[in-house]
This record gives C-alpha cells, sequence and structure tokens, in this order.
C-alpha cells in the first residue's frame, strides 16, 4: 500500500517520455494561449548545422541524410503520431510543400515514434515531404536546433544561409509557416 505521497509509476519509458511531452506542451499552451504557437526567441542556436551533419531512417528502412539541404528553404518538423496537434499540422505541411516544391522548398518530418506507426500515418495521410523516425537522437536534433521547451509539434525555419529564421513550438495557426516561408523563396 502507498502512502499520500508516495505511488508506484510503471510507465514503459517511451509512454513516460511521452507523458513528460505532453505536460511540458500543456503547460507552454497554458501560458500561450491554445490558438498561439510559441516562438522560440530565448534559444541561443543560430546555425542549423546540426540538421545538416544528421542522418535518420525512412519508415521503409532507408537512411536520409540532410546534408542536402544547405543552400535550400526547408521547414523541419518534430512531431509523434499520438501528438493530435501534430495529427492537424502534417496535411497542412503536406499542402505547403506541395504549393512551393517547385520554388524550392523542402520539409522534413522527423517523427519521435516507431517506424511502423510512422509508416502508416504516413501512408494514410499521403504525405509527400520527406519523413524519418528516431528516438533520443531526434530529440536530441530537437534541442541543438533550440527546442529549449523539449516539446513537439516543434518547427524550424532554415534560409538558404543556414541559419535558422524561425522556431515554433506547439500547433501553428493556419498560414503562420507560410508567412515565414513565401518571401524566403521569393513569393
Amino acid at each position: 500500500m502507498y502512502g499520500l505521497f508516495e505511488m508506484k509509476i510503471s510507465l514503459r519509458p517511451d509512454r513516460l517520455r511521452a507523458c513528460a511531452a505532453a505536460a511540458v506542451m500543456a503547460c507552454a499552451i497554458a501560458v500561450a494561449g491554445p490558438n498561439s504557437a510559441l516562438a522560440e526567441t530565448a534559444a541561443p542556436v543560430t546555425s542549423a548545422d546540426a540538421m545538416f551533419a544528421a542522418s535518420f531512417k525512412e519508415p521503409g528502412g532507408t537512411v536520409q541524410k540532410f546534408d542536402h539541404l544547405k543552400g535550400k528553404v526547408s521547414v523541419v518538423y518534430f512531431w509523434a503520431t499520438w501528438c493530435e496537434p501534430c495529427q492537424k499540422e502534417a496535411p497542412q505541411l503536406k499542402a505547403l510543400f506541395e504549393k512551393y516544391r517547385n520554388k524550392g522548398l523542402n520539409v522534413v518530418g522527423i517523427a519521435m515514434d516507431n517506424a511502423d506507426k510512422v509508416k502508416e500515418f504516413a501512408a494514410k495521410n499521403e504525405l509527400t515531404f520527406t519523413v524519418v523516425y528516431g528516438g533520443r537522437e531526434a530529440m536530441q536534433l530537437s534541442k541543438d536546433l533550440g527546442n529549449s521547451l523539449g516539446g513537439i509539434p516543434f518547427l524550424v525555419v532554415i534560409g538558404r544561409d543556414g541559419k535558422i529564421v524561425e522556431r515554433l513550438t506547439g500547433e501553428t495557426k493556419d498560414g503562420r509557416v507560410e508567412g515565414i516561408v513565401a518571401p524566403l523563396l521569393g513569393g
């Protein structure tokens, strides 16, 4: 029997991380409001070099390297299949990618999930942008890119100069990401 201030936690490590991330995001959203993404302004990271050095597996098992993103406008999106805001934003990012891919936009979705769930989600939503997955390495990359809250969804916009233009944590309103990306692409 457990006393008033004792309790047994028997969550699997992946579920515990998910609960922790959800708690962080709930606190962040409570502070900022439910319809606004939080701009990551305090993060000192300005370079996307960590992204260019990264590699993750696609759900089919192919390793995807990201050094080819140098010199290109890119949106890097950290997400998970169990994350409700992420489920809403994935189709929005697909539409953004489809609209601007011919102008050189790259979109990379880095899922913090397992391959089977990511593969199923990507197929169900007919995602046309690059989708990869990772565990701790993906979370570390998000932190390296300035995700000081450690929450998801977390989005990074990278300019052609390899500098981080914007970071957004939490659900973003329709059009916000396009408003950031379109000028970088020249329209």
